[in-house]
């Protein structure tokens, strides 16, 4: 008989690192449903509240989500497999959280009070009247303008850009993959790429020795 559809779980021992499950505890895992961010970078809203403690069984932060009482990014999200990732804020009740990424590249969630969403561009092409749209890290899509080109970083307000962050020498960033995952600092040169070699930024963090990632994999923050 044909497969009608995704199952929405997958065994533990083969969920992503990012999941930051243990492995041998249970033999499944609830799955994210497909779209927004990567599958390798989000997890389901489900699994986020049980890492917050929000219910000790899945019945019961199921029950929190179809209830209405928990949103994403300011809107009521009901789906427990809704994908959640980078920078994302979950709120229930009156506790906010963003999600984070620590330096074993697994998912973190912290107060999100005083910071801000950074969004990363990861395409840019033209739509309807030449007018410019960006793609941006978490699968949204935004009208853009000339001033901003992909690796920048940007803030937005309601479906607008309201701030554009440029990949520059001097600008701060957050590690998001690679060997230097979880880790920040400043951008201190950017070295472009060629046939051989991807484009690079040397990262100048406050402690310890300079370090070389590859563009694609930093944020850039302010």
């Amino acid at each position: 008989m044909a497969n009608k559809g995704g199952a929405g779980y997958i065994k533990r021992l083969n969920a992503p690192k990012y999941f930051n499950i243990h492995r041998k505890e249970h033999r499944y895992v609830i799955k994210q449903d497909p779209g927004r961010h990567t599958q390798n970078k989000s997890v389901a809203l489900a699994l986020l509240l049980a890492k917050l403690g929000i219910g000790t069984k899945r019945l019961e932060y199921e029950r929190v989500i179809k209830g209405g009482q928990v949103k994403v990014n300011g809107k009521v999200v009901k789906e427990p497999k809704y994908p959640v990732g980078l920078n994302d804020v979950v709120s229930v009740g009156d506790e906010s959280f963003q999600v984070n990424i620590n330096q074993r590249g697994q998912i973190t969630a912290e107060s999100s009070k005083g910071k801000g969403q950074v969004y990363k561009i990861v395409g840019k092409y033209k739509y309807k009247d030449n007018s410019i749209m960006f793609r941006l890290h978490d699968g949204s899509i935004v009208k853009g303008s000339k001033e901003a080109k992909v690796n920048d970083s940007v803030t937005v307000s309601g479906s607008k850009i309201s701030k554009v962050i440029k990949l520059d020498s001097g600008a701060r960033c957050e590690v998001i993959d690679g060997v230097h995952v979880g880790n920040s600092g400043k951008i201190s040169e950017i070295r472009e790429g060629n046939i051989h070699k991807q484009k690079s930024v040397i990262v100048e963090p406050k402690s310890g020795q300079k370090f070389e990632t590859l563009v694609k994999n930093i944020i850039v923050v302010e």
